[in-house]
């Protein structure tokens, strides 16, 4: 009986030894993957994650203990060597040279001449001292700068300390307390609350209307952020339009991507800025650039009664180069309002920390990084780039699927260092979002940059005035246009191409 079990037992442990292995081979993949599975669960997508951020950050900002927090003011930038004592120096007193006056006194022998008086110096407190005596207590207030170095003096000490506040906020550190850095310095806890708790709430109202791949240009941020897969790839800084030709919030897609484009000058920039230049000047001011009247290419811009012309008849195209003013890349999107991102040929905007000046474009930092990853979906590699660049001749390269684009307005936001950012108000009336026509497929629900009801309501924070139109030129009477009759209209002209904006 012992010797029968034997071979059996051996075959049934066989069996299980081979049945066990087989199973941690088949199971050991399904066990590898479920805790990547789980980390990914437990992860939140990518703009829920940042709406989290954005209210732990309130939360704790809000339970904070109360401080005390001196406010600036609005008032001039000050910067190294404003405040203190200013030192005013009197003149000497002007006399006539000694042979002078003893040729004037002659009655008065042996009168020694007078001596001048020697120059007075007198110090008297700066104007601005006040104000840099504020920004001192603001900055010990907030640690950057020590009790026992409180000065109304703008020297190396305080300067050094706006640069770190600076830093820490996300600002160029450039040392001097402008517009943007008094803000930032006068931002009460309330407000910052309010504005990180608006941007969580807008960011969670339109986080399905996100794609996973997408472009985000966040206004307030004045920044433009690529995700790929649910991951943000890039940030770059931006410029936005300014408040009197605001970029509106669209959701859009870029189709394609020019490269050496040539610039239209959209309708309102050529009826408010550049048909008023012809009309004062002759010319528009716009290097390397072609005015077409009534469809035809004007060969001398000086030979024109341009203000006897209506600004739908003309037209301005810059031609492709480093003076274009859309730089050598142009991303073209499919809305009929004439906005879409591109290059610039003035890099220094993006120094500034308010960038709100274009003309309701968006202008990229890194338009090349742009368009290099882009077109890399169209095995368009970045050496065929920069030989089409060499070559200044335009091209347009269309992408195999179109990129959505996301316009917001965000109040606050996260970097790629993880940390919060809080983005003041760029316009006083901020716009709300729009469907581009033409686009088919749902839109997100039209929303207002300001909380929903219910709310915490919104502390108001100090923000630029919006600029205001240029008034029309009068139009002297030696210029003004006589009446056409029918008989001598013009014939009418064929529809222009749909300018682009700026």
């Amino acid at each position: 009986m012992h010797d029968v079990r034997r071979p059996i037992s051996r075959r049934s442990a066989t069996l299980l030894m081979v049945g066990g292995l087989a199973g941690v081979v088949l199971s050991g993949p399904a066990l590898a993957a479920a805790p990547k599975e789980a980390a990914h669960a437990a992860k939140p997508p990518l703009i829920a994650g940042w709406a989290a951020a954005l209210e732990q950050r309130a939360l704790e900002i809000q339970n904070a203990p109360k401080a005390q927090a001196t406010r600036i003011g609005y008032g001039a930038v000050v910067k190294k060597g404003d405040g203190g004592m200013v030192e005013s120096v009197a003149p000497a007193m002007d006399v006539p040279p000694a042979d002078v006056q003893q040729a004037q006194a002659p009655t008065l022998p042996g009168l020694e001449p007078v001596e001048p008086a020697p120059p007075v110096v007198i110090s008297v407190r700066s104007p601005l001292a006040d104000r840099v005596g504020k920004l001192s207590r603001r900055l010990i207030e907030l640690g950057f700068l020590p009790a026992d170095k409180w000065t109304d003096s703008f020297n190396d000490d305080v300067e050094t300390a706006v640069r770190a506040f600076q830093l820490a906020e996300g600002l160029q550190p450039d040392g001097k307390v402008g517009e943007v850095t008094r803000q930032a310095l006068d931002r009460t806890p309330a407000q910052t609350v309010a504005l990180l708790r608006r941007a969580a709430a807008a960011m969670r109202a339109q986080q399905a209307s996100i794609p996973e791949t997408s472009i985000l240009v966040n206004l307030p941020g004045q920044s433009v952020t690529l995700i790929e897969h649910g991951r943000p790839a890039f940030t770059m800084r931006a410029v936005v339009g300014r408040p009197s030709r605001k970029t509106p919030l669209l959701q859009d897609k870029v189709t394609s991507v020019t490269i050496n484009p040539t610039w239209t000058v959209p309708p309102t920039v050529l009826s408010e800025d550049k048909l008023p230049a012809l009309r004062k000047k002759g010319t528009t001011g716009i290097k390397n650039a072609v005015v077409y009247l009534d469809g035809s290419e004007v060969a001398s811009t000086q030979s024109v009664n341009w203000w006897s012309v209506d600004p739908g008849r003309v037209r301005i195209v810059q031609k492709p180069g480093d003076d274009n003013a859309l730089g050598r890349f142009r991303f073209n999107l499919t809305n009929g309002e004439g906005i879409f991102l591109h290059g610039t040929n003035d890099p220094r905007l993006f120094s500034r920390d308010l960038r709100a000046a274009s003309s309701g474009c968006v202008r990229l930092e890194d338009a090349r990084m742009m368009a290099e990853t882009l077109l890399s979906a169209a095995k368009v590699t970045p050496a065929a780039i920069g030989q089409q660049l060499d070559t200044g001749d335009t091209k347009t390269i269309r992408l195999p699927a179109a990129i959505p684009v996301r316009f917001v307005y965000w109040n606050a936001s996260v970097d790629t260092a993880g940390v919060v950012r809080v983005h003041p108000d760029i316009y006083e009336d901020p716009p709300t979002l729009a469907t581009p026509s033409g686009q088919s497929g749902s839109a997100a629900p039209a929303m207002s940059a300001n909380p929903a009801a219910g709310a915490n309501p919104v502390t108001p924070v100090s923000t630029p005035r919006p600029l205001s139109k240029p008034a029309p030129l009068p139009i002297p009477t030696a210029h003004a246009p006589t009446p056409l009759s029918s008989a001598s209209a013009p014939a009418p002209v064929k529809p222009l191409p749909t300018s682009t904006g700026m």
